[in-house]
């Protein structure tokens, strides 16, 4: 071979292998100099055990613990140790940068993540790509199409289908409150779109957003007294995570309102199962947690492993959970995700 070319070649896979090994920024710092966050990773042997990190927006709730159970299934069968920490509260923000810079510091592998907030998260993925550590957002997004795969709900369609189920309870008319969660979270302002969306179609209702309840129930029993003392012809709520749906269903319950205003709201927990069993509430649109935090740690693993990158949206989608089909095998394995595992 001609020793030129042969130097070129020489040099060019230098570069590359630079290019793959770049020192990691300091503090999980923004990056500089408009460069793209690095796309290529050190490939781990096929019986290397790696260490995968999942971080979601809280760990108290249902929804969570869920997920939870879903990266540890993962990571049972992928050969993954699951490192596991949330913030304390879904409002603290740098907490959970805090979080993630920490794993990263650890020397992790890989990061799953379910942003608290679809802005201040953008520069830390970024961070954690240049360093060469892939991250998959799931269940609640950031603005950038940085991260490897967003794998999740898609929360407007699954809010208009909740909110067209509602317009159908109510007939077509009366007065809805819409209840939001928490401001500049990605799942609470596209299902508060979504929700808007679906009752448009419905000329006879009149749709209005409350204030946001920080995904707190007690915070949603407040609102949800504010609004009976405003409204008392309200017709209907539609709740758009399970801290609201517990707020507002026991408000109902207490106030001997059940089954006047109808709730429809997002989520499966056992407060929102019994809720909806006694007929306080009438539908649940019921996501796939388990299945986030499986597909998470799974094409995580598999891409560390030299696989096909994953697909950079995964949909695990959702199903509208009522009194009359709860009992139907499918809806009952949404229901209860931990039930037969």
């Amino acid at each position: 071979m001609n020793r030129r070319l042969l130097l070129a070649i020489t040099i060019a896979l230098a570069a590359a292998g630079c290019v793959r090994e770049r020192a990691p920024a300091e503090d999980g710092a923004a990056p500089t100099g408009g460069e793209p966050p690095a796309t290529a990773f050190r490939i781990r042997g096929a019986g290397e055990r790696l260490r995968i990190a999942v971080v979601p927006k809280g760990t108290t709730h249902q929804f969570w613990q869920t997920i939870r159970a879903g990266a540890e299934s993962a990571g049972r069968e992928f050969n993954v140790e699951v490192l596991w920490n949330g913030p304390k509260s879904e409002t603290d923000i740098q907490d959970q940068i805090d979080i993630i810079n920490n794993f990263a510091n650890q020397g992790v592998d890989g990061i799953c993540l379910a942003a608290t907030d679809r802005r201040s998260l953008v520069a830390p993925v970024e961070a954690l790509m240049r360093r060469g550590i892939p991250v998959i957002v799931i269940d609640s997004g950031i603005d950038a199409d940085v991260a490897l795969s967003f794998i999740a709900t898609d929360n407007v369609a699954a809010a208009r289908q909740g909110a067209e189920t509602l317009g159908r309870l109510l007939n077509g008319q009366g007065k809805v409150a819409v209840m939001p969660f928490l401001r500049g979270a990605g799942t609470s302002d596209e299902r508060e779109q979504g929700c808007l969306a679906g009752l448009a179609a419905f000329p006879g209702i009149t749709a209005f957003s409350t204030d946001h309840t920080n995904s707190d129930s007690a915070e949603a029993q407040k609102v949800m007294e504010t609004l009976l003392a405003q409204h008392p012809d309200l017709a209907g709520v539609f709740a758009c995570n399970e801290p609201n749906v517990v707020g507002v269903a026991s408000v109902l319950k207490t106030r001997g309102l059940d089954g006047r205003v109808k709730v429809v709201g997002f989520d499966a927990s056992p407060a929102e199962i019994d809720y909806l069993r006694a007929g306080v509430v009438q539908a649940l649109v019921v996501q796939n947690p388990f299945r986030m935090g499986y597909e998470g740690v799974k094409q995580l693993a598999q891409t560390l492993r030299g696989g096909n990158p994953p697909p950079k949206r995964i949909d695990t989608g959702a199903t509208i959970a009522t009194r009359e089909n709860m009992g139907d095998p499918e809806v009952r394995k949404l229901l209860f995700p931990l039930e037969s595992r």
